[in-house]
């Protein structure tokens, strides 16, 4: 019980929440791409609160970097630019060859390129926070 609160305390919760969220995202935005956007109306909030969620966790992952509780061999935020990077890439090819009826709402777009916006801060706090570690040396 005591390793579940730890873990509730932590990045774990964000972490699995990333996770979920991330994994629901895209698979969502490929099954509505695929289905003719019918369900455009629910793009708008699933990218915000996936927005929102992927801030979260990396937030307490810097958080915890900078007050050196941070564990650096987790689950690095290349996989998630990998993966929404083979999926937008994926959706722009199929739209230029299934047509105009299939098409990339503007929120999807403003999402990746919010995921892409936290990679690159995360990177450059990370080079910052190393900068600091061997200053301290």
């Amino acid at each position: 019980m005591a390793r579940l609160a730890s873990w509730l305390e932590g990045e774990g919760i964000w972490r699995a929440l990333g996770h979920i969220w991330t994994w629901s995202y895209l698979i969502f935005i490929v099954i509505n791409f695929a289905i003719q956007d019918q369900y455009r109306f629910i793009i708008a909030p699933f990218s915000v609160l996936y927005v929102g969620i992927l801030t979260l966790y990396v937030g307490t992952k810097e958080f915890d970097r900078w007050y050196e509780t941070h564990e650096s061999h987790r689950h690095p935020g290349e996989l998630y630019v990998i993966a929404w990077t083979a999926v937008m890439i994926s959706l722009v090819i199929a739209n230029v060859v299934l047509g105009p009826n299939y098409t990339i709402h503007s929120d999807i777009v403003a999402t990746y390129i919010a995921v892409l916006s936290i990679f690159a801060v995360t990177q450059k706090a990370k080079q910052l926070h190393r900068c600091k570690q061997e200053l301290l040396k």
